[in-house]
């Protein structure tokens, strides 16, 4: 074990970790409640996951992957049932955000003790 291993132990570097998840988290969060009200919102989606999806469905259809056909009516129950949605997405990533919130807020809490008392000791319990 070296010396920082020594001093700092494991639970430093384990609280960095979750301190730093519990932020990105946070983050990725925080941009899902930003974007709920645009058009065609999709929860964690991605523009790749969206065009595999699209050349599948041709591919299946028997179609070239490189026209991609738009259903108005599909489109449209779409958008209607996700309007209907959006508060209870709404609520629910409002849920896991202050969720969220308690467990950086208790990292950070649980980080400042190790540290008063790592202080302590380099201090001789002077400090």
């Amino acid at each position: 074990m070296d010396f920082d291993g020594a001093i700092y132990g494991q639970t430093f570097d384990n609280l960095e970790n979750a301190i730093h998840a519990a932020s990105m988290r946070q983050t990725r969060i925080a941009q899902n409640i930003a974007n709920i009200e645009s058009d065609n919102y999709s929860k964690n989606a991605s523009f790749a996951d969206a065009l595999d999806k699209a050349k599948a469905n041709q591919e299946n259809k028997g179609g070239g992957v490189t026209a991609v056909r738009f259903n108005a009516k599909e489109e449209l129950e779409n958008v209607q049932g996700r309007k209907e949605n959006k508060q209870a997405m709404i609520d629910n990533e409002l849920s896991n955000l202050a969720e969220n919130n308690l467990k950086l807020t208790s990292y950070s809490q649980l980080l400042s003790s190790k540290l008063k008392i790592l202080r302590k000791v380099v201090t001789l319990g002077k400090g």
